[in-house]
């Protein structure tokens, strides 16, 4: 399992001004690794491999002082992230998608990674190198190839064994992520399940009812944006105030990117552990197709639901829990509490569900948390997940045949009878 710390990172004048240029050696590196790729393929109908190239690196190091100030192994995850954005191509390309995405010539690049090397110890135990030097102040140090230490602020110790760093420069300064490797975390028992709704008005809603309200980061921020744009196109291009300008906009967006992470990584952690939940379920949509609405793009968007649900399956890996999704189809148009599918198709403006068989009156968003709670359940039952509504388990079964009050109570007999979620 591997985990990347985030730390800020503030380097001198001079090293910041030796950052750039390499920065600028590794755009010109990898356009010229994409230009290589581009010629042989379309005159000769070869592929050229990451090992070719790196060859053609170390002869280009020998031969040019510019190539050897920059650090080597640098150069080479340049190479590779080529490499790996031409194997995407080609994979696409095999399974014939509509956009292939052909890897695009770079006008600049913000990152570059290098890989952390072993080293053997007097016991002749093999030991990747510690990339941080820590000090009794408050900024340690980060050691950077052929560029000596840089301060780093080290908010929270690492975990596991470090294996990469890459340096990212944005608007808010330069970061360091360095990527650790850790034992995978084993999964908890599954007792206690939840599920949500995912919505525009209301940010999701839970099985048991309670609402998170959207913060709409975008549109709160969609004025300023406005004015901080209207701005820029008022200087002149190329000028130091258009480049202020144009610095201040982006400080503006990462801010706004960075609430977004705020508020979906603390609601993550607040339904799995602050309310001690060890399931979390949640619909498998598809909000690639969703943002093509175009009445619906923008507050998808903002609300970033991808983001959501990789936070939940990336917080279950590192903590042992669990995370799954179920389909969608027609949660929010079946009963919760008699599992019968309403006769007349509910419209989105249509918030509160009203029964014509049971008569039950429930919200529209909390009947179709349930709806994805007993699909779960259902899936648990049959060790699969993809099944349809009619077959979750509902009051009435539960009644029947297990001599439960609850569908809830045999949802939770479930999870705790069962070997695996």
């Amino acid at each position: 399992m591997k985990l990347t710390f985030r730390y800020p990172v503030y380097p001198t004048k001079t090293q910041e001004t030796t950052l750039f240029e390499w920065l600028d050696h590794l755009c010109e590196l990898q356009n010229s690794a994409r230009h290589d790729r581009k010629v042989a393929w379309e005159i000769a109908g070869e592929r050229v491999s990451c090992n070719d190239q790196q060859q053609k690196l170390k002869v280009a190091r020998e031969k040019y002082a510019d190539f050897r100030e920059v650090p080597q192994d640098m150069q080479v995850c340049a190479l590779e992230r080529t490499d790996k954005a031409f194997d995407g191509f080609y994979s696409r390309c095999e399974k014939g998608t509509a956009k292939k995405g052909y890897p695009r010539h770079r006008k600049q690049i913000r990152s570059m990674s290098w890989k952390l090397r072993k080293h053997t110890l007097k016991s002749g135990e093999r030991v990747r190198q510690n990339p941080i030097r820590e000090t009794a102040w408050k900024h340690d140090r980060l050691k950077v190839p052929k560029l000596g230490e840089v301060k780093i602020y080290m908010h929270r110790p690492l975990q596991g064994d470090p294996k990469s760093v890459t340096l990212v420069k944005k608007a808010s300064g330069w970061y360091a992520h360095i990527v650790c490797e850790r034992p995978d975390m084993p999964k908890v028992e599954a007792t206690e399940a939840i599920a949500v709704d995912m919505g525009t008005t209301h940010y999701l809603t839970t099985s048991e009812g309670e609402k998170e309200d959207n913060p709409c980061w975008y549109r709160q921020a969609e004025g300023l944006t406005r004015k901080h744009s209207k701005d820029l196109s008022r200087k002149k291009k190329g000028s130091n105030r258009s480049k202020k300008q144009r610095h201040k906009l982006a400080l503006h967006h990462e801010r706004t990117a960075n609430r977004r992470q705020d508020f979906i990584g603390k609601l993550v952690y607040k339904l799995y552990h602050h309310k001690q939940n060890n399931v979390l379920v949640a619909e498998n949509l598809s909000v690639s197709n969703m943002v093509k609405n175009k009445h619906l793009s923008k507050s998808i968007s903002d609300a970033s639901w991808s983001a959501f649900f990789k936070w939940c399956a990336d917080i279950a890996e590192r903590d042992g829990l669990h995370f799954h999704k179920v389909d969608p189809k027609h949660t929010s148009q079946i009963c919760s509490s008699c599992g019968q599918k309403s006769p007349k198709k509910l419209l989105l403006a249509i918030r509160t569900f009203d029964c014509s068989f049971c008569g039950t009156s429930l919200d529209r968003d909390h009947n179709a948390a349930i709806n994805i709670l007993f699909r779960a359940a259902t899936a648990l039952r049959g060790e699969r997940w993809v099944t349809t509504l009619n077959e979750a388990r509902n009051k009435n079964e539960a009644t029947k045949t297990m001599g439960f009050e609850t569908a809830e109570q045999l949802l939770f007999n479930d999870l705790l009878t069962s070997p695996s979620l």
